[in-house]
């Protein structure tokens, strides 16, 4: 039987999506957008797309709560207690929020329940972060000089209004990753979803909404690429924070300069996951690699180690558990406990990724599994059967462009040097992984590799530590304090005490 969504969306009680502005839901019926299901390309909802008229709405009142309303000014504690029950109210509606979630993207309900992207992880971000309030601080300096009675002193001041534009990937962990910091610094914020996976965004925005925070500290709009461009240009905003492809940060990066807007940009990656001889075991570094690429959301984390950069020696070895781990993937119904991997968030995505390996297999790859599309129950969907290519060189498209779908490129080599070299051609340096028992050579690589990040023997990302990219990976950085220093601004303040 084919797979259809809509009898979850029905009994999850999916509406019409509204725009929240200064405390009040707006319908905004003149202009709609609908959203998809990726695993069958049904319908879920319709959004209001708010265009340059919701954004200068949402905008407005973000700026009068900022420069008028008394949350900037806020104590500690009193701006605490009203953020607490927003993470209670995240955690109360778990369950909830991971079916939405699966219902936006199709990622499979048991990682959208446990993984780094569920409700619970945004809860903990919420945490973290309500744990910063009373603790953003500034400093106090020596007297530098005696010729004067100087005194200097600096203070953290909320960036003011910022923007928060999401990805499709991990909607509810992103909302946290830029809301719970920005509220937590005392700015006032315009969040906009991607249109692809709007339904559990505008769920954390029902929880917040029945919260006592004062009108205009939190705004939702939704739609499409005018209303981000119009949110992301728009002069009365302080910050961008963007989730997203580096084509758009470029845009984003090129509007700013008009009033030098702050920036957090995290964009694409083209991650290795470099595989040494010394590694203890190859089986689990195989099934490591090829299952991000594979289950989950199919690749489609910016994080994805799409480069298997593994040495010569246990190169065989590699590839063969690699193209076992393909045979525990399961697609169908992201509420099916059986499934394992998300669909390709649309058909234009496909397109691409199959045509990137295309390329790859014209330029000299072999493609040893994968690469079509499934037919019969899930022909209705944007599907993919993970492809494993070998003999890429680095220099092909394939290892080159971020693909962002189920593709796991392998590239030998035979020394250390070679290793970190071909990690480091790339215009990308998000994240990485390697593989080595060690510990010298993984000081030693951890190190010469240009990454923002990089695991040795697994990775992950946790609230407290911060994450982000280099080179066209982004500028900035997310989680713990580093974020509390995106969402401030330093003031130093000088008294003369002869005066």
């Amino acid at each position: 039987m084919p797979v259809s969504l809509i009898a979850k969306r029905d009994a999850l009680g999916v509406s019409p999506g509204k725009l929240f502005i200064d405390g009040q839901w707006y319908a905004w019926d003149a202009q709609r957008i609908e959203q998809v299901h990726p695993a069958s390309n049904e319908v879920m909802t319709h959004f209001a797309d708010a265009g340059h008229g919701g954004v200068e709405l949402a905008v407005k009142a973000a700026r009068k709560a900022f420069d008028e309303g008394p949350w900037p000014r806020m104590a500690a504690q009193d701006r605490r207690r009203l953020l607490r029950p927003i993470m209670d109210g995240i955690l109360a509606a778990e369950e909830e929020l991971a079916a939405l979630q699966s219902l936006d993207n199709g990622i499979p309900l048991s990682f959208s329940r446990q993984s780094r992207v569920s409700p619970r992880a945004a809860a903990d971000i919420f945490d973290h972060f309500l744990g910063w309030i009373d603790k953003i601080n500034g400093e106090t300096y020596p007297q530098f000089s005696g010729t004067s009675n100087l005194h200097y002193l600096s203070f953290r001041e909320p960036v003011g209004v910022v923007a928060a534009i999401l990805p499709w990937n991990g909607p509810i962990m992103s909302f946290a990753m830029k809301v719970a910091p920005a509220l937590a610094c005392g700015c006032t914020v315009v969040v906009k979803p991607s249109e692809f996976a709007g339904i559990a965004v505008h769920r954390l925005a029902e929880i917040i909404a029945q919260s006592d925070l004062p009108p205009g500290v939190f705004n939702l709009v939704t739609g499409g690429a005018e209303a981000g461009a119009a949110l992301s240009s728009h002069p009365a905003v302080d910050k961008v924070t963007f989730t997203g492809s580096p084509e758009v940060g470029e845009k984003i990066l090129q509007a700013s300069g008009a009033n030098m807007k702050r920036l957090s940009l995290e964009l694409g990656g083209k991650s290795a996951g470099l595989v040494f001889p010394d590694c203890r075991d190859v089986a689990g570094a195989a099934r490591s690699l090829m299952g991000l690429c594979s289950t989950f959301l199919s690749g489609q984390v910016c994080t994805t180690p799409s480069r298997a950069v593994v040495h010569r020696s246990i190169l065989d070895e590699f590839i063969h558990h690699a193209g076992e781990q393909l045979k525990q993937v399961r697609f169908g119904d992201p509420f099916d406990p059986a499934t394992t991997s998300a669909p390709i968030i649309s058909k234009r995505q496909v397109a691409r990724i199959l045509d990137l390996i295309r390329s790859g297999q014209q330029e000299g790859a072999q493609l040893l599994a994968g690469g079509s599309c499934p037919g019969g129950d899930l022909a209705n969907g944007n599907w993919i059967n993970p492809a494993l290519l070998v003999n890429v060189r680095n220099d092909m498209r394939i290892a080159q462009e971020e693909i962002f779908g189920p593709v796991l490129c392998v590239i030998p080599f035979d020394t250390e040097e070679e290793a970190v070299r071909i990690a480091n051609d790339s215009a990308f340096g998000l994240a990485g992984a390697l593989y080595t028992s060690d510990i010298s050579r993984a000081f030693r690589v951890a190190r010469a590799v240009r990454t923002g990040s990089l695991g040795v023997n697994g990775f992950a990302s946790v609230p407290n530590a911060p994450f982000g990219g280099v080179k066209r990976s982004g500028v900035g950085r997310e989680g713990g304090w580093a974020a509390i220093e995106a969402f401030t601004e330093l003031k130093t303040v000088n008294f003369n005490l002869d005066a």
